[in-house]
């Protein structure tokens, strides 16, 4: 009977023992559940907090990276920047005006910005005579002109164009027309050109103000593998030679890592003699480096004498250094350069400039593009280089501005420049280019444009919306229509295709916000130049 008793208690101690447990276990569940949960929590608020935009943040945001602005976002954007201690728009220039406004609705301000802070791309096309140049010459204006008349530029930037008159002849050459910012002493202007045209170059350019004109002359410190291999033009069929020279570079690249220097242009052409090359082939690479001798420090290119020592050349090539309101016209028009060699010799010209000290904003310009710009290796060369500058462009500080005739040179062009400026054309095939790559040029675009103006519309249409609408579409085929719009525009008129452009705000109750362009199309007129004008046509007396 005993024995029973202690096994009961026996039992009843442990099983309470197990409930103690058991409830311990299950409070330090709980306690640990709880635990996790309140972690759990304040991990998701953390998460959600880098999750909620800071709306008035963005918003400064997205208008100070804007191409293009009209002044009421001006205004709204330094409102913003003085409640948030941020800068606005640092530097731009008027650019155009709006074509609506200043015919019918006087009421309302019609200046348009470009934004010369904000890196970004500009095609420019149009018939000859429509206002292209004129155009390239007013953006280079707001680059490197300081001026209260056109806005605020407290640090001008440095600029180069490219120019090709395939017209040129032995006595006479058409200058460059951005050559003519040179009547403002602000800017100071330098003409470099092929050493075999330097004295028509000297002669045209001579009665221009502020320009000087020097030969185009190549350093080998400016010449690197990547430059040799863009020069041979591999990117297509290669030539027999071709693995020669890739093996002769990258043999030179290799001795560089363990001697550091620059790339040196005499030993690559004592390799190169060396190489067991028939003459067919040497015949091939002689026209190449030909040209790019032509073009480099005479002492750098011929062999060494006997008893020469061999040191630095007594004479410099050209001088690339960055320089605020300086503006280098790489002008090549001569009876002995052809199209592709200007694009060769345009690619290595763009390559130094870009590698220059990136405490200077640049900008960039191809004027008359479709002279030079053909279906040759050289030219993808050259295009692919400017596609690649135009995707790093934030990241170089470049801005880039194609002035051509035909908007068919290059579609991928089209597809990443932030602004497209269409001046006046009759050509059906120039429209079909343009409608498969611009934002506003489809049934898509028009249906957008209707559903955006029911919802502006919405209340008082005065209060709820300020800036440009743009150009309505009112037929059943807007292609057609804005086809008919585009052949009756005046000399300096353009549609604007920029759909990052802000230049219209929107109220909502008491809330302001800026509208993108997006799939609108503005009709702007440009504005007059301040220096001055050389593109005006010569008339018949």
């Amino acid at each position: 009977m005993a024995a029973e008793l202690n096994l009961e208690k026996s039992e009843s101690s442990s099983t309470d023992s197990f409930t103690s447990c058991a409830t311990a276990v299950s409070d330090n569940a709980q306690e640990s559940i709880e635990s996790n949960d309140h972690e759990n929590h304040e991990i998701k608020n953390q998460q959600l907090s880098l999750l909620i935009q800071q709306a008035s943040f963005d918003e400064l945001g997205e208008i100070s990276t804007a191409p293009l602005f009209t002044y009421p976002v001006l205004k709204h954007a330094q409102h913003l920047a003085t409640s948030k201690s941020s800068p606005a728009f640092s530097q731009y220039g008027l650019l155009a005006g709006d074509v609506q406004s200043l015919r019918e609705q006087p009421s309302e301000d019609p200046r348009i910005f470009y934004n010369v802070a904000a890196p970004a791309s500009v095609f420019i096309c149009g018939s000859q005579g429509s206002g292209k140049s004129h155009t390239l010459s007013c953006i280079l204006e707001n680059c490197l002109i300081p001026s209260e008349k056109l806005g605020c530029l407290p640090r001008p930037l440095t600029g180069i164009v490219f120019h090709y008159d395939d017209y040129a002849s032995d006595t006479h050459v058409n200058p460059c027309e951005a050559a003519y910012l040179g009547s403002d002493p602000a800017v100071r202007v330098r003409v470099l050109c092929s050493p075999t045209n330097l004295r028509a170059i000297k002669e045209s350019y001579a009665q221009l103000e502020n320009v000087t004109v020097e030969a185009l002359r190549l350093d080998q410190s400016n010449l690197n593998t990547r430059r040799m291999m863009e020069l041979m033009a591999f990117d297509r069929a290669q030539p027999l030679y071709a693995s020669v020279i890739q093996r002769i570079l990258r043999d030179m690249r290799l001795s560089q890592q363990d001697k550091p220097g620059s790339f040196n242009y005499r030993e690559f052409t004592t390799k190169l003699d060396n190489e067991p090359l028939s003459p067919d082939q040497k015949r091939g690479l002689r026209q190449r480096l030909d040209t790019l001798q032509s073009f480099m420090v005479a002492d750098q290119i011929k062999p060494f004498m006997w008893g020469e020592k061999k040191g630095a050349s007594k004479r410099a090539g050209t001088n690339w250094e960055p320089k605020a309101g300086e503006l280098l016209i790489v002008d090549l028009s001569c009876p002995c350069v052809t199209a592709a060699m200007a694009c060769a010799l345009f690619n290595i010209c763009l390559s130094i400039f870009l590698s220059q000290d990136h405490s200077v904003g640049r900008v960039i310009a191809l004027d008359e593009a479709h002279r030079y710009m053909g279906d040759t290796s050289d030219c993808e060369v050259l295009t692919n280089s400017l596609l690649s500058a135009i995707r790093f462009q934030r990241h170089l500080g470049a801005r880039i501005i194609i002035s051509t005739q035909e908007p068919t040179i290059s579609p991928k062009l089209l597809d990443l420049c932030s602004i497209t400026i269409v001046h006046r054309f009759s050509s059906p095939d120039w429209l079909n280019a343009l409608t498969k790559h611009l934002a506003g040029i489809s049934k898509v675009s028009k249906l957008t444009n209707k559903v955006q103006d029911m919802d502006l519309n919405d209340g008082s249409e005065e209060d709820n919306f300020r800036g440009p609408r743009g150009i309505s579409v009112s037929s059943d085929d807007p292609i057609l229509d804005l086809f008919a719009q585009i052949v009756e525009l005046r000399t300096g008129e353009a549609l604007v295709f920029a759909p990052s452009a802000v230049v219209s705000l929107a109220t909502h109750g008491s809330k302001t916000m800026p509208q993108k362009v997006a799939h609108r199309v503005l009709r702007v007129v440009m504005r007059a130049r301040i220096t001055a004008d050389g593109g005006r046509s010569i008339m018949a007396a």
